[in-house]
């Protein structure tokens, strides 16, 4: 069963990488240098939500789960040979996340940008790195780490994200992977962008990302991201609850998703930049 999958990704979320959640700064829009006839619209640029400029894009999600016993072995063979041979292969990035205490042990999230569906057309990076030979040898190894693998296509959804500036990797996240009923998905959304999206922006949380699960898993399926620094900070409790006024109120909210969500489940990731790369 997965736990934290990301699928989003930025966010899943996305998390994603198209959203520089590698700890690339999310700029907002730059300001240009206003006409005297009308600095009005000069100011309306510049105060213009980076999340608005952002595009939808597309991410691979491969969630791997290690056979206990051969973790640190796992690890030494993701940073000594699939990371090297990703990059030869043609992989610009890749983000690793692993479990915060809260979520399956031993798996792994690994985020990738997809930038065409084209490439699925030719040979992947590991046979263009390795060769068919190199990639067979390489498929057989890795193999005796691992006990599952599971690959999702997710869109990103920087319409019901917010994307504040980073300035460096990020740490923790609280992960949702939320299932709504058929034909509720733009109930869903329009409660993200009018209840959430302004409650979590209250309570001060600046990163959160929302990605929509379209190939590999259920459709019905959004996953929310919110960056976090520390497990002190996702102590306090649900940003969504507090930036609502408080439990009592967020439950009063909660009657309104009682028939749009079937399902919900949250974990904790942790960044893992010793197997990521950018």
């Amino acid at each position: 069963m997965k736990t934290f999958a990301l699928k989003m990704v930025y966010c899943i979320g996305m998390c994603s990488l198209v959203f520089g959640l590698l700890g690339q700064p999310v700029m907002s829009q730059q300001a240009t240098a206003a006409k005297p006839a009308a600095p009005k619209k000069a100011a309306a640029r510049k105060a213009k939500p980076a999340e608005a400029e952002a595009q939808a894009g597309w991410l691979s999600i491969n969630i791997v789960r290690v056979k206990a016993d051969m973790l640190t072995q796992y690890q030494e063979f993701a940073r000594k040979e699939t990371i090297p041979a990703l990059k030869k292969g043609g992989v610009k990035e890749r983000q690793a996340w692993g479990t915060g205490v809260f979520g399956e042990s031993y798996e792994f999230v690994y985020v990738t940008p997809i930038e065409s569906f084209a490439q699925y057309d030719g040979p992947g990076p590991l046979v263009k790195a390795l060769g068919e030979e190199g990639a067979r040898a390489y498929g057989e190894k890795a193999r005796r780490f691992i006990l599952s693998s599971h690959t999702f296509g997710v869109q990103t959804r920087p319409d019901l994200s917010l994307m504040g500036n980073m300035t460096g990797p990020p740490k923790l996240a609280v992960i949702n992977s939320i299932h709504v009923l058929p034909g509720k998905g733009p109930a869903f959304e329009a409660l993200l962008k009018g209840d959430v999206l302004p409650a979590v922006k209250k309570a001060g949380v600046t990163n959160y990302f929302v990605s929509q699960t379209v190939f590999g898993g259920d459709p019905n399926e959004y996953v929310t991201l919110a960056l976090m620094d520390s497990f002190a900070e996702i102590g306090k409790g649900s940003p969504v609850a507090r930036g609502m006024g408080g439990q009592a109120a967020f439950n009063r909210w909660a009657v309104k998703v009682g028939g749009i969500i079937a399902s919900q489940e949250r974990s904790v990731g942790r960044y893992l930049p010793d197997l990521s790369f950018q």
